[in-house]
């Protein structure tokens, strides 16, 4: 029988290069693949913290409340409500004041965040109290963030810088809730517990304040929706829903800027009007 040559491809040598060959290719494909999927485990880990934690970006929300993976909004008693900072309407306008719009819009961000999430671990709850003069009441429907519901725009009356949408969140609305313009609330600090949930500032440096009452159940086995009363003829009852519309372009809730401010007519515009009532003959517009 005629031996295999060493020079030929069948000689141990060649198949020893061949094995090494293929075994060094075989190592690299292998390198690669788990570093795909590496980088694929990372990224979905990664995503998965970004969406848990922050429920606050809209995608997020919907995302997480389909899959029924964040616990529904939850209202509390008076002994149980988070503990938090109460300001006034000044205070917490001199705190965001220096906030340019990126740090405005990071600070929105944390508000929403610790709300849905119902305030877990959290003691450091922002509340505003303080008396506000009405400026409008409007339903809330199917566009706004609560679906139903009441929401007051007032003016405070120590800082008229300072304005506050006040959502009243409740399945029955009632078919008689009476505040005059002008009329001046209250909202108080433990019996209301109204968190801030957006700061919207407007061009003029004006600020809108938008805030919730955390209390809407009273203590107790059997606790039922809390009644809060604004005037003699202003009674509801908050019953926060389960979720939320929290689209970004819901905010302010209410959208009466053009009511923000009645500015007085000026002196000089007075009598430009009264002289040109003189001119036609008529009486001078109170």
């Amino acid at each position: 029988m005629d031996t295999v040559s060493e020079g030929t491809p069948f000689s141990r040598e060649a198949r020893e290069e061949d094995d090494g060959r293929y075994s060094g290719g075989n190592v690299i494909l292998w390198i690669a693949a788990i570093a795909v999927l590496i980088g694929l485990n990372f990224a979905s880990w990664s995503f998965c913290m970004w969406v848990f934690g922050q429920p606050e970006h809209p995608m997020n929300y919907r995302l997480l409340t389909k899959l029924e993976k964040l616990d529904p909004i939850a209202g509390v008693s008076p002994v149980s409500a988070p503990r938090g900072k109460f300001y006034s309407a000044k205070d917490l306008y001199a705190q965001v004041y220096p906030f340019n719009k990126t740090q405005l819009a990071a600070y929105n961000g944390i508000l929403k965040r610790y709300y849905l999430k119902n305030y877990l671990e959290r003691s450091d709850v922002t509340y505003l109290s303080g008396e506000f003069r009405v400026i409008s009441v409007q339903k809330m429907g199917e566009d706004d963030v609560y679906t139903s519901g009441l929401v007051i725009r007032g003016q405070s009356t120590t800082f008229p810088d300072a304005i506050l949408d006040l959502a009243l969140p409740t399945q029955e609305v009632p078919e008689k809730f009476v505040l005059a313009p002008g009329q001046i609330i209250r909202v108080e600090e433990s019996a209301m517990c109204a968190a801030v949930l957006n700061v919207d500032r407007l061009q003029d440096s004006t600020m809108i304040f938008t805030a919730v009452p955390l209390i809407s159940k009273t203590s107790g086995a059997d606790p039922v929706p809390m009644e809060h009363q604004f005037a003699e003829g202003a009674v509801i009852k908050i019953s926060p829903p389960e979720h939320i519309q929290i689209e970004p372009e819901r905010w302010p809730i209410s959208r009466d800027e053009e009511d923000v401010e009645v500015k007085p007519v000026s002196l000089s515009e007075k009598k430009d009007e009264e002289t040109a009532a003189d001119e036609a003959g008529e009486e001078p517009a109170e």
